[in-house]
């Protein structure tokens, strides 16, 4: 529900944990110095957290917790910036109502890797299924309503040049919809894309910290001191992006692919490395867990140093310093971030963090990475032996699910090697499910 009396400014596609231990906090930091910004807050998937957050009137605690500079620290805020949602496509008439409201400007979202995809839509009169399709709709009504208005764009996904990509989409489904020319030149003067990298370890809710009371709030969010985010922009565009000014952990960069390449490889593709393992062994259930076993942070760091590295086109020296910052972030005593968190949509999160290792050293050396390819098939193993613990799309559960019941496990892992990551099976891959099969013991 929205109060009619309190403006929206922003649009937010996600009501996970990320968003609201990141970008909320940011939004609660303006607000106390500047005119407030006001958000609405959109779940677009399967889920109770909208319905929580409105028992709460969209109110909630953050609980900041961890090492800077040397100290313990732990604070908490309450963050009060969110003052509607929706859910889509239930409330889609109210989702088009606000194309034609001028206080809204920004669109921010972090649907995952899996949501900021291509997807070929229905006709145009029927509400889009996919994220880019929907913001396709959204700027088409806000064209004809209210074309002199401009709309800020800011992906988070974990995708190079999001910004671009959701543009090229957005652009795709106009041409595909065969939406009048005037539309896509509107957009690329009224409006803008950025391109994002977001940085920051949100685990959610405290619950290993049973000391901590937060009136029963039950959808406290728990972060690390640590807070990045980079935006392209090739001017400092405070007119487009003013809470970003006088935000020590807001950068706005000409560039900002190394930010982007260094995090996703070596944080996101860690993450995603221990969750397969871990999930997969039955190991451990958090990350500061895993970190703190001195023989797995070792198995961690030669992945890092031997694999991951090389692959990156940065100083060599700074890169290590920068992953040992990581490893030190992972093992923050009072973080529990959950592998179950972390698996959600680990197909599509393999893809885009560490498939390109595996590629690159195919083609510098002609050698299978071990120690990623063994990430790889702890994942697919997980995916093919443990259907239970899939947290993933449809599509992608009913794939594993159709896979040939008489095949072989080696069988099965060969097919989706070859349809799903243009990977062939050879002896090498034999010989890393041994190990994994040897480790399972």
């Amino acid at each position: 529900m929205e109060n009619p009396n309190t403006p929206i400014h922003i649009l937010q596609f996600g009501t996970g944990n990320f968003l609201r231990g990141f970008f909320e906090p940011i939004i609660q930091r303006y607000s106390y110095y500047n005119k407030p910004l006001n958000i609405c807050i959109i779940q677009s998937t399967n889920g109770n957290t909208l319905e929580k957050l409105e028992r709460q009137n969209f109110q909630y605690f953050l609980y900041e917790a961890g090492i800077k500079n040397g100290e313990k620290i732990q604070n908490t805020q309450k963050i009060t910036c969110i003052q509607s949602g929706i859910s889509l496509p239930v409330d889609q008439d109210k989702f088009f109502e606000f194309a034609g409201k001028p206080e809204v400007k920004w669109i921010i979202s972090n649907v995952t890797e899996a949501g900021l995809v291509w997807k070929t839509e229905d006709k145009f009169e029927q509400f889009a299924e996919s994220f880019a399709g929907r913001i396709c709709q959204w700027l088409y009504v806000r064209f004809t309503k209210l074309p002199d208005s401009e709309t800020i764009l800011l992906p988070c996904e974990l995708l190079p040049k999001n910004g671009f990509l959701l543009k090229e989409f957005v652009l795709k489904h106009a041409d595909h919809w065969g939406l009048p020319n005037d539309f896509s030149e509107w957009i690329n003067q009224k409006v803008h894309f950025f391109n994002n990298l977001v940085d920051r370890i949100v685990p959610g809710y405290p619950s290993n910290l049973d000391s901590i009371q937060l009136d029963g709030d039950q959808l406290t969010v728990q972060v690390e001191p640590y807070s990045f985010w980079a935006i392209e922009s090739q001017k400092p565009n405070f007119h487009l992006l003013p809470f970003v000014e006088n935000n020590p952990g807001i950068t706005i960069a000409s560039e900002i692919d190394s930010f982007s390449l260094r995090k996703i490889r070596i944080l996101n593709g860690c993450h995603t490395w221990m969750t397969a393992k871990s999930i997969y062994l039955n190991l451990h259930d958090t990350v500061s867990e895993f970190i703190g076993n001195t023989n797995l942070r070792m198995e961690v760091i030669d992945l890092l140093d031997q694999e991951i590295i090389p692959t990156l086109p940065f100083d060599k020296e700074e890169t290590i310093a920068y992953s040992r910052e990581i490893l030190d972030r992972f093992a923050n005593p009072f973080m529990a971030h959950k592998f179950y968190d972390i698996s959600l949509n680990a197909f599509s999160k393999f893809k885009s963090r560490l498939l390109p290792i595996i590629e690159f050293h195919l083609n510098h050396s002609g050698l299978i990475p071990q120690k990623t390819a063994k990430g790889l098939l702890y994942l697919l193993l997980t995916y093919i032996e443990k259907p239970e613990k899939i947290r993933d799309q449809e599509d992608i559960k009913s794939y594993f699910s159709l896979l040939p019941i008489g095949n072989s496990i080696q069988e099965k892992l060969s097919r989706v090697l070859s349809e799903q990551f243009n990977i062939t099976w050879d002896k090498t891959w034999e010989k890393v499910v041994e190990e994994i099969q040897s480790e399972n013991n």
